[in-house]
This record gives structure tokens, C-alpha cells and sequence, in this order.
């Protein structure tokens, strides 16, 4: 098929080799002019010669055309059709249609001997398969047909060992596995057969045995089990042919049935035909999967079965030329019903997308529930017993109600419409926020933050007293207001912080150590005083004159607002010096973690020290320009001009004003004065006149933008 494909002549050079002869002493260049086996592009570069060619020819012979571009694989031909005449015409135009193409298509095989009669009658010369009665088996894409019966087959390879397969010898894992995939059943016939050794295989891969070492005995037993069936899966027959009793006219309905157990999924697709009273059910195909590692609950199992079946009947349904009326599917599972027919949103992330995605290729009302002793697919997925593998069983011929009327099939039993398994979890969150009464973060200074605080403590407490129709306070705030409204922003630093340990503090005081980790600041000697404000235990209690902040500091967070509030303000109390001082004093009522560390990051934020500390940042000069660097110049080249004065002389009796003209060289900084009378421009032309005439003429003048300087430019 590729040698009749020719390249390009530009293309041909990618296809370059060397030959050389014994004779010869230097090598031919060859290229190859057509499409060779091997090279990447050639799979799919002939099959588009092939579809283009067949386009062609699509208005003369529909048929055909369809047949090349659908019905090939590569450069075999599979098709069907139901009459022996339009075999031969289909095969005598798909022949016509790729001798235009230069290719020959040729070994017929039919099932007809007639058909085979008819095209081996016109062949001219090439080698046409001649099957005999006795040896009608042919490899068709893997699959033996066997002409004569019209029915696929199976044959082992003669190459396995036969002392293996006889039982004789315990298998490897290795050995288990080439022995499974030997079996080519791409359709799926013998499925049921072929899990049992999957199932097999995924138990002896749980037991972590080598790839060359044998199997345990429980495993030797099971595999013992299977090879008493093998010998009889060459004996199995499963019918090419989908229907014989009916027409294309009979009604078509597709059944998948569904099943699953711990071990595995399966799903078994069916065809029932119905022209009248006649009916007659096929097998199409069947697939089965093992479970995975992990355990997965039946009913999730049975999900993934009911999944596998609707992926098996789409891809069936876009490759069957037959029109299908009607799709149904069986489950023995009511949990799976359930879920298709309720809100799949309520479920589990794992239920809700595979509903979701059956729901988007079936309806609720394509679904039906059998029992497990009508469920075909059980046979699959479970071995109560040695599989029967005659053609008339259930397995290759369909449940038997699907061959009677539709009104005899299993009726589904009422069952709730939802279940609980599976259900998303709702939970309600309930968490008390307390929102402080001042916002914090909206001041900047101690003081202001502690008396705002004091006067709400003090209007709440005035409500109290008002409904007890008590005196209420009035005035200034009071040393004891002015504590109370302490211990509360202490309290609140606190427990925003140390929420936890603040809780463990208060329940268990004694065993408090044991209950916070290590590197907490509460970990040791913290308890909770009269006010509920957190404190360090301390040593000198006895001593008279200390007072309680120094013998029992208040702790507070490092990063909270409120300890940065407090060392602020010791800041600026000590007047922006004396830090150690400070630090001390802070030490003496307050246990802050990392003190030095949160000092420092209050001194550096604090704008007054900032602006203390600032150093003033010159910028750099720019450099000098070409006219201040002119050393080999004649003096005055580059003149810088401007006016100075008034200055009075006097003329006669009399006082006048007068102006200095200042010239200078802008190389040397030599300088030259003149006199001006006024400021008009005539006496400006007159004055660096006379500069230029004791001078000499620059080459650039430079001044400001006074009104004489401009007329002086424009005068030119």
C-alpha cells in the first residue's frame, strides 16, 4: 500500500541511502520515490491518498465510498451487507475505486460461497484465499472467523508450555500474566472467563511476590481452578451475525446489564430485534474491570459499573451502522436508582460526578432494576460456578425475558426515592465573635486610647446604676476607672492572642504546663489573677514595698497594637532618649516577649526620631559643560553677560544712574566690566560692542531672559 503512494521530488531527498557493491570502490547515493514501511509519516499520509482518492467517487457510489473511508483498517476491508449481490457489486466498486489510486486490493474472504465465487471469477491473476470446508478459520483483526459456520473463534498459541498450563508446574506472576494476555478478545466474548484470572492476577500482586518467583498456595489453588477452564475456550462459538430470523425492518433495542461485586465491574451489551412475534437477542460486546487497591463500597462499586456500562454503549452506539429505537439498562443495585433519580447535587463528590455524567447520556426512564439471578452481567464479576460457555447459554444469547414480550420483563419494586449514603455533609458553623467596643487600630497614642476606653467602661456602668437607680458618675475619670479600663485592653490583647492558653489557664490552673507547648509564653508560672488579666508568678511576694506589676508582670503579645500603644508612650515619656532606661522600666510591670526586639521596632517607626536622626542627601553635581572646559581656547571664546547696578554717578551738579555690564570667560573666569547708560537695547549693543572689540568676538554668549538681552538676540 505505501509503495504506491510517490513523494514529491523535494521530498524524496529525506529518504536518501548509501549502496555499495562489491565492485564498486565508492558508494550510490538512492533515494526512495514512494512511501516506505517504517517511516512515521506513511500510516497517515496513505490513508488520506486513500480517503481523497475515494471522494472522488463519492456521487457514482455512495456506498463504496463510505465503505473505504469507515469500514477500513489500514488496508483491510471489514464489511457487511445482506444480500450476496450487494456484497459482490460493494466489493467490485471499492476494487474499481482504489484501482484509480494505483492500489490493488485482493485475498477475499465471505462467508458466501457464492460472493467468493463471483470476485474470485473476476480476479486476474492475484492470490485469492481459497477456504475449505474443513479449514475455514481466518484471522480477521485478530479474531478467527470461521467462514463456513460464520461464527468467531478462539485458537491458543501453540507456543505456551504446556506443563504450565497442564497444572504440573506452579506459575510466576510473570507467567500468570503472559498467560492472560495470550487470550486476544478485544470484543470481550469470553470477559467472564478472562476476570477471573484478572482478579487473579490483582491477588497476587497484593501478595508482593516477585515477577519470577511462584505463587503462594492460595493463589496456586485459584489457578488450578482456571485452568480447568481454558482447554474449553477454543470450543467457544460466538455468532458473527447480530440477527438471522428477522429484517432490516424489525425494531431495534440496545440492553446493557451492569454488575459489581468487591472484585470487579462489568457490563454486557446486548441487541434485541423484533419483526412481530419473532424475536432474537445477540451478544455486541462486554467489558470488565477489576477494583481498584483500595476497598470501594458495593454500592460505589455498583456506581462504577453503571458508568462502565453507559461509556460501553456510547461508543458501541457511534460505531453500529444499525438504527437503535431504544437503550436500556439493568442494574441489580437500588442505591444506584436512587441516586439517578434524586438531586445528584446532595450526594458525595465522587457520586455526584458520575451521576452527573450518566445523567448527560441516558435518562432516568432508560434504567431498570433486575434481580441478581436475571442480571447476566453477575457472571462476570462473581464464580459461584464454571462459567457455561455453549452458545445457547444466557451469556452469548441474552436473559431469557428479553426474549419474550415486553410486558413478561421484571417490574421494579417500590423503593424510597432518595437515600442517606453517600449525602454531603451539611455542617453549621456556629463561633460567637466578640467585637470590641473601640477599634484599636484607630489610634495612634496610648493615652487617648485609654481614656476613650475609661469614659465607655464609665457610661455603661452609669446605665447599670441607672436602672438600679444608683448615683451615677460625673467629673474626671478616676484612678480606679482609669484600672478598670486597663485591665479590659489587657484582657483584650490576651485573648486575641492567647485565646487557647488563655482557656486552659482558666480551667486547669494547676496542670496548665502540661496542656501548652514549650515555647509559649504562657508555658510557665502564667495564671489569671481577680481581673482575668494573665501575669507571671513572681518570688517576692513578701516584700512590702514592691508593688504587684513588679512582682507579678502583666504579659502581653510582642505584635499586638496595644503593647506597641504602651511602649510608645514610654517612648515619648523618656523624651526620645535613655533607651536602656526605658527597656527597664518597661521590664518592671510587663512581661513582653523579645522586649529589646519590640522597643527598637517602635524606635524606628517613631517619625520624631526619624526626623532627629536624618541625614540631608546632596545630590551630585552634574559635570562640567563643554564651554567651562575649554582650556586651549582664546579667553572670552564662551561669555556669560549680566546687568548689575543701579549705580549714580555724578555729571556735573547733577546725579544719573548708570548700569555695570559684567562679562566674564566662562574658561578662565577672567572678568571684563563696562558701562551702560540705560537698560534700552541700544546701550546693551553698545556695551558688548565694546566688549568684543577689546576681547575679541566669542563664539557663544550666555545670559538670562531679561527684555534687552532678547532685542539684543533679535537684532542679530
Amino acid at each position: 500500500m505505501y509503495h504506491q503512494v510517490q513523494m514529491r521530488d523535494e521530498d524524496q531527498q529525506c529518504q536518501r541511502f548509501l549502496w555499495k557493491d562489491s565492485s564498486e570502490t565508492v558508494p550510490s547515493v538512492f533515494v526512495v520515490q514512494v512511501m516506505t514501511f517504517g517511516a512515521c509519516c506513511s500510516p497517515s499520509i496513505a490513508q488520506h491518498v486513500k480517503n481523497s482518492n475515494a471522494k472522488q467517487f463519492e456521487q457514482d457510489h455512495p456506498e463504496a465510498v463510505e465503505a473505504i473511508i469507515k469500514r477500513h483498517y489500514v488496508d483491510d476491508m471489514l464489511v457487511s451487507t445482506e444480500t450476496e449481490e450487494e456484497a459482490v457489486k460493494l466489493a467490485q466498486d471499492v476494487k474499481g475505486i482504489h484501482q484509480n489510486a494505483g492500489f490493488e486490493i485482493r485475498n477475499w474472504v465471505s462467508n458466501s460461497s457464492t460472493v467468493r465465487a463471483a470476485l474470485e471469477g473476476e480476479a486476474t491473476g492475484e492470490k485469492n484465499m481459497d477456504i475449505s470446508e474443513t479449514d475455514a478459520a481466518e484471522k480477521v483483526l485478530g479474531m478467527w472467523w470461521n467462514t463456513s459456520t460464520d461464527r468467531f473463534t478462539y485458537k491458543m498459541s501453540a507456543r505456551y508450555d504446556e506443563n504450565l498450563l497442564s497444572g504440573n508446574r506452579r506459575p510466576t506472576k510473570r507467567q500468570v500474566l503472559r498467560t492472560l494476555m495470550m487470550v486476544f478478545d478485544p470484543m470481550g466474548f469470553i470477559a467472564q472467563i478472562l476476570m477471573f484470572l484478572k482478579v487473579l492476577l490483582q491477588e497476587i500482586w497484593r501478595t508482593r511476590v516477585g515477577w519470577d518467583d511462584p505463587i503462594e498456595d492460595a493463589q496456586f489453588e485459584k489457578w488450578l481452578t482456571w485452568l480447568a477452564i481454558f482447554p474449553k475456550i477454543e470450543t467457544v462459538e460466538v455468532p458473527r451475525c447480530y440477527r438471522v430470523l428477522t429484517s432490516v425492518k424489525s425494531t431495534v433495542q440496545m440492553h446493557t446489564f451492569v454488575d459489581a461485586s468487591e472484585s470487579g465491574f462489568a457490563a454486557v451489551v446486548y441487541l434485541r430485534f423484533q419483526e412481530g412475534d419473532v424475536i432474537e437477542c445477540s451478544l455486541v460486546r462486554a467489558k470488565t474491570r477489576v477494583a481498584p487497591l483500595k476497598f470501594l463500597s458495593i454500592p460505589r462499586s455498583e456506581l462504577q459499573a453503571a458508568l462502565l456500562g453507559v461509556r460501553l454503549s456510547d461508543t458501541i452506539l457511534k460505531s453500529l451502522s444499525i438504527s437503535v429505537s431504544q437503550r436500556y439498562f439493568w442494574t441489580d443495585s437500588k442505591d444506584v436508582l436512587c441516586w439517578l433519580g434524586s438531586d445528584h447535587r446532595r450526594y458525595s463528590q465522587f457520586v455526584a460526578f458520575r451521576v452527573s455524567e450518566i445523567l448527560e447520556s441516558t435518562e432516568i426512564t432508560d434504567w431498570r432494576w433486575v434481580s441478581t439471578k436475571h442480571n447476566v452481567a453477575d457472571e462476570g464479576t462473581k464464580w459461584t460456578r464454571l462459567p457455561d460457555l455453549s452458545t445457547d447459554s444466557r451469556w452469548f444469547r441474552g436473559p431469557d425475558f428479553l426474549w419474550q414480550v415486553e410486558e413478561t420483563w421484571p417490574v421494579s419494586p417500590c423503593f424510597r426515592k432518595s437515600t442517606d449514603e453517600e449525602l454531603r455533609p451539611h455542617l453549621l458553623l456556629h463561633e460567637k465573635i466578640n467585637e470590641p467596643v473601640i477599634r484599636i487600630q484607630d489610634f495612634s497614642k496610648w493615652t487617648p486610647l485609654l481614656r476613650q476606653t475609661a469614659l465607655i467602661i464609665r457610661y455603661l456602668d452609669n446605665l447599670k446604676r441607672s436602672a438600679k437607680k444608683e448615683h451615677r458618675s460625673c467629673g474626671p475619670l478616676t484612678q480606679p476607672e482609669l484600672a478598670k479600663a486597663e485591665n479590659y485592653l489587657f484582657r483584650q490583647a490576651q485573648s486575641e492572642t492567647y485565646a487557647d492558653e488563655i482557656v486552659t489557664l482558666a480551667i486547669h490552673p494547676r496542670t496548665s504546663t502540661k496542656r501548652i507547648i514549650r515555647n509559649n509564653p504562657l508555658f510557665r508560672s502564667a495564671f489569671i489573677d481577680e481581673n482575668g488579666v494573665a501575669r507571671v508568678q513572681g518570688r517576692t511576694k513578701e516584700c512590702e514595698f514592691a508593688a504587684r506589676d513588679a512582682v507579678e508582670p502583666i504579659i502581653l503579645p510582642r505584635h499586638h497594637h496595644i503593647t506597641r500603644l504602651i511602649v510608645a508612650d514610654a517612648h515619648e515619656r523618656f523624651n526620645h532618649q535613655n533607651h536602656t532606661t526605658i527597656i527597664n522600666e518597661l521590664l518592671q510591670r510587663y512581661r513582653i516577649p523579645r522586649m529589646k526586639a519590640t522597643y527598637h521596632a517602635v524606635r524606628r517607626n517613631c517619625q520624631y526620631c526619624k526626623n532627629q536622626q536624618a541625614k540631608p542627601q546632596p545630590p551630585m553635581m552634574a559635570d562640567l559643560p563643554q564651554s567651562r572646559l575649554a582650556a586651549f581656547s582664546r579667553p572670552f571664546t564662551y561669555m556669560g553677560v549680566d546687568y548689575f547696578g543701579p549705580i549714580l554717578v555724578s555729571v556735573g551738579r547733577h546725579s544719573e544712574k548708570r548700569w555695570g555690564v559684567i562679562a566674564t570667560c566662562l574658561t578662565t573666569r577672567a572678568i571684563h566690566l563696562q558701562i551702560a547708560h540705560t537698560l534700552s537695547t541700544n546701550s546693551c549693543v553698545m556695551a558688548i560692542r565694546n566688549v568684543m572689540a577689546r576681547r575679541g568676538i566669542p563664539a557663544v554668549i550666555y545670559s538670562d531672559r531679561g527684555t534687552n538681552f532678547q532685542a539684543t538676540v533679535n537684532r542679530g
